[in-house]
C-alpha cells in the first residue's frame, strides 16, 4: 500500500460532495460563537494513524474526522515539545517568545506574549487546558496566568507515571484514579458540559501527554498490538495512539449529546515527530531533528456543516498559522501588540487557492531549515520534496541559485530572531499564588553535573543521569558541591522554607546550609527517610527519566525577603556518611 506521503491524498468521493455551509441542520444548535477543541498529542508521528497507511495502527475515529473534514498533508511544527506549543498559542516563531529549550526554565514563554487563550477569554470564551502545558511551571508563566480559567494536568515536559498518580488541578494537588489520558478526557468533558450549562462558548485545549514516554498503556491496548507482531516499545506506542482515538470518540459523543457538535471547531495535531525510528511513511528523521520526520505531523480540522468533508490541503502550513486561522474562523478581530508570523489559511478550507507562496523557517540546535514551495533546505543540503519526499538526493549542485537564495533568506530571518538560550529567574511572592516550588531539575549544580553512565560523579549529579523533569539531586558526596536557583521576589514578605528529600539512616548526621542574600538557615537533625518507587507500569525499562517516588517534607524555617532578583544556594557543611540528602525540591510559601 503506497503511503500518502508519496501521492496526493484522495479521500472517499461520497464525502467530497458535502457543502460548505454556515447553516446547521439542527434546530437545537447554539447560535453562539463557535466552540474550539484543540487536541495536541505528544511525540505522535505523521505515520502513526491508519489514514496515513500505518500497517498496524488503528485510529478509526481520527480517520473519520479527517475524511469528514480537512487533512493538511504538509503541516509543520518544531522538532520538540515546548517550542511547538509556544508557536501554537502565539502565532509566532518560538524564538520570539523566549522559548529556547524544554527544561530548566528555557521552556518559559515570555510574559509579554499574548496567547490564544488570552484573546478568546477577552471575547467571552470559557478557557480550559487539560494535560501537558510545558510553557512555564511557575506563576505567572503557569497556564492560569496565561489566559486559562481551568487547568488540570502538569506543567513539565513529561510525567513519570500514567496510572493512579497526582497531578494539578487549578493550583492544587489532584489525586487521579486510572489511566491518565482517560482522566484528562473526563475532566475536559466536565468542562465542556459546564460551558453548555452556562451557555458560553469554550476553548478546550487538550494536550495529551501520550504517546510520549514512559511507555505505559492498559493491557487491552498493549496485548492487541503485541498480537499483531509489534515489539514492546511499538506495541505501547500504537496502544497509546488507539487509546487517544477512543478518548476523542468519547468527546465527539458528548458534543453530539449536548447538540453542539456542529458549532464546535475540532483541531487535531501532534507537537513533533516520533521519539524512535518506526514506520513514518518514508519520512527521514525523528523527534529533535529538522528533517521531515521530526517536524511533519498529522493535522486535522473538522467543523461539521461548515467546512466541506474530503478537503485535502497540500499547501505547506505550520503551527504559527493556527492562531490567525482560528480567529478568522470565529470572526474575532484582534490587533496583536507583537507581529504575528503565521497566516490565516481559512481560504484554503473552502477550496480557494489564493494562499500565496511563502517560506517557512526553522532553527533548532544549530540546524537550519527553510521550506519554499517544494524546495527544502536543511543545513548544507537541498531537496525537491515533489519528487523526493524522503530526502534521499541532495540537489544543491544542480540548483545553486535556489540554494544561495534560500540560504540568504535564512540568514536574514535568523538575524531578526532573538536567540536567547538562558534561564529566567523563578518568580515568587504572589499573594494569589503563595506557594512556589523550586524543583531539583531546574537547579544549577556546581561543579556542573556530567552525563556519566558509570555514576562516578564529581560530587553532585542527577539521579537519572540527564536531569529531565521530575529528576532529583543525588550522588552528593562532597562538601564543595552545591546547588543554586535564581529567583525573583515580586512582593516582599515572610516566607516559609520547606524541603522535599530522602535521607538514608546511615547518613543522618548530614548538615546543610541554605542561603538567600545574607540570611542563612542551618539544617541538621533531619529525619531519615528512605523513599521507594511507586508501582512500575513500564512496558519497557526507562533509561533517562526518573521514576515517581515518595518523599519526606519538612519545614526548615522562615526568612524575610525583599523584592528583587536573588540566588538561593544550598550546600552541605558536613557529609559524615556516604552522601548528603537526595533533594527533590525546595518549597517557598509566602505567609499571609
Amino acid at each position: 500500500m503506497k503511503p500518502l506521503l508519496h501521492s496526493k491524498i484522495t479521500l472517499p468521493i461520497l464525502l467530497i460532495g458535502l457543502l460548505f455551509s454556515s447553516c446547521s441542520q439542527r434546530a437545537t444548535e447554539q447560535e453562539t460563537l463557535p466552540n474550539i477543541l484543540l487536541i495536541v498529542t505528544d511525540d505522535q508521528a505523521y505515520g502513526d494513524l491508519s489514514i496515513t497507511q500505518n500497517p498496524i495502527a488503528e485510529t478509526p475515529i481520527l480517520d473519520s474526522l479527517a475524511t469528514g473534514g480537512v487533512f493538511a498533508n504538509n503541516f509543520y511544527v518544531s522538532p520538540v515539545c515546548a517550542p511547538t506549543r509556544a508557536s501554537l498559542l502565539t502565532g509566532r516563531y518560538h524564538q520570539r517568545t523566549g522559548v529556547s529549550g524544554v527544561t530548566r526554565g528555557r521552556e518559559d514563554m515570555n510574559l509579554d506574549e499574548t496567547t490564544l487563550a488570552d484573546i478568546l477569554k477577552q471575547n467571552g470564551y470559557r478557557t480550559g487546558i487539560f494535560g501537558k502545558w510545558h510553557n512555564g511551571a511557575h506563576y505567572p508563566f503557569h497556564p492560569m496566568g496565561r489566559g486559562f480559567d481551568n487547568f488540570v494536568g502538569f506543567t513539565s515536559g513529561h510525567w513519570p507515571n500514567y496510572f493512579n498518580t497526582t497531578i494539578e488541578k487549578n493550583g492544587k494537588p489532584f489525586k487521579t484514579e486510572g489511566y491518565l489520558p482517560n482522566v484528562l478526557t473526563n475532566e475536559a468533558l466536565g468542562f465542556i458540559t459546564q460551558s453548555k450549562t452556562e451557555n458560553a462558548p469554550f476553548f478546550c485545549y487538550l494536550p495529551y501527554q501520550t504517546p510520549h514516554t514512559p511507555l505505559q498503556v492498559p493491557d487491552k491496548y498493549f496485548n492487541k498490538y503485541k498480537n499483531k507482531g509489534a515489539d514492546d516499545f511499538n506495541a505501547t506506542i500504537y496502544g497509546m495512539g488507539e487509546n487517544i482515538d477512543d478518548n476523542v470518540g468519547k468527546i465527539l459523543e458528548k458534543l453530539e449529546a449536548l447538540h453542539i457538535r456542529e458549532n464546535t471547531i475540532i483541531i487535531y495535531l501532534s507537537d513533533n515527530g516520533p521519539l524512535n525510528f518506526r514506520f513514518n511513511a518514508g519520512l527521514k528523521g525523528r523527534k529533535g531533528m529538522v528533517d521531515q520526520g521530526g517536524v511533519k505531523v498529522p493535522f486535522i480540522l473538522n467543523w461539521e456543516s461548515h467546512i466541506a468533508g474530503g478537503t485535502i490541503i497540500e499547501t505547506p502550513l505550520a503551527h504559527i498559522d493556527l492562531l490567525p486561522t482560528l480567529l478568522d474562523l470565529v470572526g474575532i478581530s484582534h490587533e496583536n501588540p507583537k507581529p504575528i508570523d503565521g497566516r490565516s489559511f481559512k481560504s484554503l478550507l473552502n477550496g480557494n487557492k489564493d494562499f500565496a507562496d511563502r517560506k517557512l523557517f526553522m532553527e533548532w540546535s544549530r540546524n537550519k531549515r527553510v521550506l519554499s514551495n517544494n524546495y527544502l533546505l536543511i543545513n548544507e543540503e537541498l531537496f525537491d520534496l515533489e519528487i523526493d519526499p524522503g530526502q534521499t538526493t541532495d540537489i544543491r549542485n544542480n540548483h545553486p541559485e535556489v540554494y544561495d537564495s534560500l540560504t540568504m533568506d535564512y540568514e536574514e530571518w535568523l538575524a531578526a530572531m532573538p536567540l536567547e538560550n538562558k534561564t529566567k529567574p523563578i518568580p515568587l511572592g504572589y499573594c494569589d499564588y503563595p506557594v512556589t516550588v523550586l524543583p531539583a531539575h531546574e537547579a544549577n549544580l556546581f561543579p556542573p553535573f556530567e552525563f556519566r553512565k558509570d555514576r562516578k560523579h564529581t560530587g553532585i549529579a542527577y539521579h537519572s543521569l540527564y536531569g529531565w523533569a521530575h529528576d532529583w539531586i543525588d550522588f552528593w558526596t562532597k562538601t564543595s558541591a552545591y546547588a543554586t536557583w535564581d529567583i525573583n521576589v515580586v512582593e516582599e514578605g515572610t516566607f516559609e522554607i520547606e524541603l522535599k528529600y530522602a535521607l538514608d539512616s546511615l547518613d543522618s548526621a548530614t548538615q546543610l546550609r541554605l542561603e538567600i542574600d545574607d540570611q542563612k538557615i542551618i539544617i541538621d537533625s533531619l529525619k531519615p527517610f528512605e523513599h521507594g518507587e511507586f508501582k512500575n507500569y513500564d512496558r519497557v525499562t526507562r533509561e533517562q527519566e526518573a521514576p515517581e517516588t515518595d518523599w519526606e517534607r519538612t519545614s526548615i524555617g522562615t526568612l524575610n525577603l525583599s523584592e528583587g532578583i536573588k540566588t538561593i544556594k544550598i550546600s552541605a557543611l558536613k557529609i559524615p556518611g556516604k552522601k548528603s540528602i537526595e533533594l527533590k525540591e525546595i518549597l517557598i510559601t509566602k505567609k499571609p
